[in-house]
């Protein structure tokens, strides 16, 4: 049984990182690069998803269909030139089992499934060769950091851009963090632990950001009736928008290059997840060649209006 997870913008998502994915094999394969693709979170492999059908113009009543897509780790599969290795690592028992009968469907491939925690297995791998600088050679990767909430360590982040050797993609819950935190400092609580181990200690900084500029502007009926217009009064909250830039800042003190973030919508609660690629590679050539896959990237899936 597929994964049951997401949205629409989950195959928002998935398009982003699987057009990364094309331009850097397409790019590293004629090198005679080894390149890895390590899915940290893979779920199944393929992902269950709702849909309606029917309609007025249809011409039939409206119903829900349940349709089977490809998952992180399928799509990174189906990339040709192919990728040297896989490395999927999932929690879940079955959802493991199922990651295992994905390769009888690609017997040619070479895939490892590891199943625990992600951050746990991330740093055993990453601590063998080719990860060590001592004998990683021609090896480079792409990880994929896609967790349900708040699973990822910051130290796992550091870790792997000590590798100097990954493109790393987090798709960043920015929602999740804006729960975590409160109206002021001393009321964060209990949940400060949490936002040290996902953020490190400098989130407090966060507290330290000056109030964005408001966007009001006023309409016709405020300029003719009010001699001075009214703006928020509320106490300021801090705004998914300076998490994102925050964030940003704090990746750039481990990584050679970050990307802006990519906003990923959601019905309900708008921008909800940022997706950030982190190269930990600083070869001047390689951050200009993921700057230059990412500006395709974050222009072709920004958000439309």
């Amino acid at each position: 049984m597929a994964h049951k997870y997401g949205g629409p913008w989950s195959e928002v998502k998935l398009d982003a990182v699987e057009y990364y994915l094309q331009c850097y094999s397409n790019a590293l394969t004629p090198k005679q690069m080894d390149i890895w693709y390590i899915d940290a979170y893979a779920g199944s492999g393929d992902r269950q998803a709702e849909r309606q059908i029917g309609g007025i113009f249809e011409g039939r009543e409206v119903e829900t269909i349940v349709e089977v897509l490809d998952g992180s780790a399928r799509r990174a599969l189906r990339i040709n030139p192919p990728f040297k290795h896989f490395v999927f690592i999932e929690k879940d028992a079955n959802r493991a089992a199922q990651l295992r009968l994905v390769k009888d469907d690609y017997p040619q491939a070479k895939i490892e499934v590891l199943e625990g925690d992600a951050n746990t297995e991330l740093l055993k791998f990453i601590a063998k060769e080719p990860w060590t600088r001592k004998a990683r050679s021609n090896s480079r990767g792409v990880v994929f950091l896609d967790p349900f909430s708040m699973q990822v360590d910051w130290s796992t982040l550091q870790a792997l851009a000590a590798t100097e050797c990954v493109d790393v993609w987090y798709f960043f819950n920015v929602q999740a963090i804006i729960r975590q935190l409160a109206l002021d400092l001393e009321g964060v609580g209990n949940k400060a632990p949490t936002l040290d181990r996902v953020l490190s200690p400098k989130w407090r900084e966060l507290y330290e950001v000056p109030p964005e500029e408001p966007s009001w502007q006023p309409d016709m009926f405020e300029t003719m009736f009010q001699s001075e217009p009214k703006l928020p009064t509320s106490k300021r909250t801090i705004s998914k928008s300076q998490i994102d830039k925050w964030f940003k800042t704090l990746l750039e003190d481990e990584f050679a290059f970050v990307s802006d973030p990519l906003p990923i919508m959601t019905p309900h609660s708008g921008h909800t997840f940022s997706l950030f690629l982190a190269v930990a590679n600083k070869h001047s050539k390689a951050t200009e060649l993921a700057k230059k896959f990412v500006r395709h990237v974050n222009r072709k899936y920004a958000p439309k209006r």
